[in-house]
């Protein structure tokens, strides 16, 4: 069932604005180019390579090192630190930078986009790198954003596995600008790689990303601070529940600042539900604690039961 905050035909809504140039059909890609091959885009190297052996998997990145410890972990057949030589004949690439980088790389790869070149990205927020993306893109080249929801507290292209996104959410957001063949490769493509695709435009995208995924780090990074002193005293309740705080901070510094006003309005939204329940404690009625608590847990009990059935997780 598709949730109701989703809008799975959002792209053929309206016309693409572009200049004719059609989009490359999945089965005609014979390279793709990933920019940044850490651990999204080392990942999405082995999963091409899992699940379209057929296509090369070019590597281009600023540093030489980083791109031969790809080329070991098997995640690129090709690496360069050319953007004439990495996006040669190249129809299909993949942004999986920092997204502080997008707006030096974008610029860099416009020159060299053949037409009907499809550029896609695996960024945390969407609304701000879609309009950046736009602007700076030639016309003849097609930018569809993506978020696959998938990764670790571990970064680096040693971590990546051909899995990583096997049963995960992946957002794709169109606009009304997007030509609807790009939408379509770049729906392909993640669903090759196993992942479960939902379509939302980019601002609704931040809207339910801020909330679902950007707070839940900022209360972790907060209950860590806090508490920094007690550590030792510590279980493993505090341990599960700050699992993302070890997350790497220059990466969850450019998502909060590429979505700062829907992450400030979902900590507004956490504030009111907080101060919710210290007022229920602090009446010192323990049946409306009791009641929020097996609301919870129904909640999240219901959840993951959903997830161990579409076999989203280990069970």
């Amino acid at each position: 069932m598709t949730p109701p905050w989703v809008h799975p035909r959002l792209s053929a809504d309206s016309p693409a604005e572009h200049d004719g140039h059609k989009a490359i059909d999945i089965n005609d890609l014979d390279r793709i180019t990933v920019i940044g091959v850490g651990l999204l885009g080392g990942s999405a190297g082995l999963a091409l390579r899992a699940s379209r052996p057929e296509i090369v998997r070019v590597g281009l990145g600023r540093r030489r090192s980083a791109l031969q410890r790809a080329l070991r972990h098997d995640a690129v057949d090709e690496i360069t630190l050319s953007y004439t030589r990495g996006l040669r004949g190249t129809r299909a690439v993949i942004l999986a930078t920092p997204i502080s980088h997008f707006a030096s790389i974008l610029e860099q790869i416009a020159p060299h986009l053949e037409p009907g070149t499809v550029v896609t990205d695996v960024g945390s927020t969407k609304a701000e790198v879609v309009r950046l993306a736009e602007r700076t893109l030639p016309k003849h080249a097609h930018f569809v954003g993506s978020h696959p929801v998938a990764g670790s507290e571990k970064t680096g292209v040693e971590y990546a596995r051909a899995d990583l996104f096997d049963g995960a959410a992946c957002f794709v957001t169109p606009t009304r600008r997007s030509q609807p063949d790009a939408v379509e490769l770049v729906t392909e493509l993640w669903t090759s790689f196993g992942s479960r695709v939902m379509r939302l435009s980019p601002a609704r995208h931040d809207q339910v990303l801020a909330r679902v995924s950007h707070l839940p780090h900022a209360v972790a990074s907060v209950l860590i601070a806090m508490n920094h002193d007690l550590l030792d005293a510590a279980g493993t309740g505090l341990m599960d529940t700050t699992r993302i705080a070890s997350g790497d901070p220059q990466l969850w510094r450019d998502i909060f600042a590429s979505n700062r006003t829907e992450t400030i309005r979902a900590i507004d939204q956490f504030e009111k539900r907080i101060r919710q329940f210290r007022h229920i404690l602090a009446r010192e009625d323990d049946a409306g604690v009791e009641k929020l608590l097996a609301a919870s847990k129904r909640g999240r009990d219901a959840w993951i039961a959903g997830k161990l059935a579409r076999k989203e997780m280990p069970s």
